[in-house]
């Protein structure tokens, strides 16, 4: 009998009933609270090391030799680590008696010493093809990433062997890890404008301080990553849960009886393609913008505009699995009028050096104000989506996956490729270069 397939229990949304609708039944369920908290805290470690660093760019964008192309060169470095799950699926043709809570133990390690390691290295450069590189933050952020990235078709499964109100808590877990590192990056700051000193016959920019540096914000991250690993030995290690646990039979059992779902039906196909394009645009598109869209605001924009964007997406995430979701004509109502912001976003960062109202408190206003938007209603939409596809079972779940994947990397890609070989989008110098 194959265990490692999701059974369509664990599979569909925890707040679904049978009949694909959402019965908000979860606060009358009995559970175990420390079971709870353990499964947040693990569920927190996926996306928390790319979450932490994404949220420190408006930091780093000033500090590495990237300048404001570096977003983008990220979000490819996150895409590569999507190779995590073609490796992932040889070792267990390899290696078939091993367990995944083995290859779980591994990722979680992967990911804490990444975040640890570019505390200290994140600033190493190396010249690649006469150009100066950030390799050192870009190889960890990889690695990082290969948490993430592999989390959706390895840790889901392993939810199989608990009850599956016990979903919900690691989903908001996995809410969790962009809201800590958007939290911790507001009490962090970023310390204000530039100021532009001389230097022989040249003026440099100098940058005030934040509250504290990078390097002690990835610490931050990196201990609760062990955190993430710690919670996540006890939950699989001891048995003081072994009354939350399922029989895996009668799970099998169910994941065979939705079958007979045609991913090929019009309705499947039309929402795979919105979840390939919703994910070209989070994890493609408008990161690799950003930078250009905020920072002729000011650094205070960048920041904020990442920092509260980061938290939309948890909070709307968290929206989706403890609230009945919308129909589907509001969701299209909803992403009609997302159309606006996102519009003007884009037109911020072509526009960029000089984008519309760009020394107005009016224009810092509304560009940060527009992301936080897109980004809610694109997360949202996202979650709404994903709730959808658990009716399919395990097939549904993972032909999601792959719509995820695909539609990522054609966005990072492609954003890849325009602002680092076109001219369209443009970085000022900071400060004149000759006295």
């Amino acid at each position: 009998m194959d265990h490692t397939r999701l059974n369509e229990e664990t599979a569909r949304s925890p707040c679904l009933s049978e009949n694909g609708n959402i019965a908000v039944k979860m606060m009358a369920t009995q559970r175990r609270v420390l079971l709870d908290v353990l499964m947040a805290c693990w569920g927190m470690g996926t996306w928390l090391g790319i979450n932490g660093l994404y949220v420190q760019l408006p930091l780093l964008v000033e500090r590495l030799p990237e300048g404001w192309a570096l977003p983008a060169s990220m979000t490819v470095a996150v895409q590569i680590a999507n190779i995590g799950l073609l490796l992932y699926a040889l070792l267990r043709r390899i290696f078939t008696r091993v367990k995944d809570a083995t290859y779980i133990y591994g990722l979680l390690m992967i990911g804490a010493l990444a975040l640890i390691l570019n505390a200290f290295l994140y600033t190493k450069t190396a010249t690649v093809g006469n150009t100066e590189r950030s390799m050192a933050f870009l190889s960890l952020t990889f690695f990082a990433g290969l948490v993430g990235c592999t989390s959706s078709v390895l840790f889901y499964p392993y939810l199989r062997y608990f009850r599956e109100i016990y979903l919900a808590t690691y989903l908001v877990g996995e809410g969790l890890s962009g809201f800590i590192p958007s939290i911790l990056s507001l009490i962090q700051g970023v310390g204000g404008e530039p100021e532009c000193v001389p230097s022989g016959n040249f003026t440099i920019p100098v940058y005030p301080p934040a509250r504290f540096d990078s390097t002690v914000f990835m610490l931050v991250l990196g201990v609760l990553s062990i955190a993430s690993l710690l919670s996540f030995t006890i939950i699989d290690s001891t048995r003081i849960f072994a009354s939350e646990r399922v029989s895996l039979t009668a799970a099998v059992k169910d994941e065979e009886a939705v079958q007979q779902y045609s991913l090929l039906h019009p309705k499947w196909v039309s929402i795979l393609l919105l979840m390939a394009v919703l994910n070209a645009l989070s994890n493609g598109v408008l990161p690799s913008v950003q930078s250009y869209s905020c920072m002729p605001y000011g650094t205070r924009a960048y920041h904020l505009a990442v920092a509260l964007g980061t938290s939309a997406n948890p909070m709307a995430c968290l929206a989706g699995v403890w609230l009945p979701p919308v129909p589907s004509k509001a969701l299209a109502a909803m992403l009609s009028v997302a159309v606006v912001p996102f519009v003007y976003i884009l037109t911020t960062a072509v526009m960029s050096p000089s984008p519309p109202l760009q020394h107005q408190t009016s224009g810092e206003a509304l560009v940060v104000l527009s992301w936080v938007c897109v980004l809610a209603v694109v997360s949202y939409a996202r979650m709404w989506v994903y709730g959808w596809a658990r009716g399919g079972g395990a097939r549904g779940m993972r032909a999601c996956g792959v719509a995820t994947q695909l539609g990522s990397a054609i966005g990072s890609l492609l954003l890849f490729l325009l602002v680092n070989y076109t001219d369209l989008f443009t970085q000022p110098d900071v400060c004149s270069t000759v006295i």
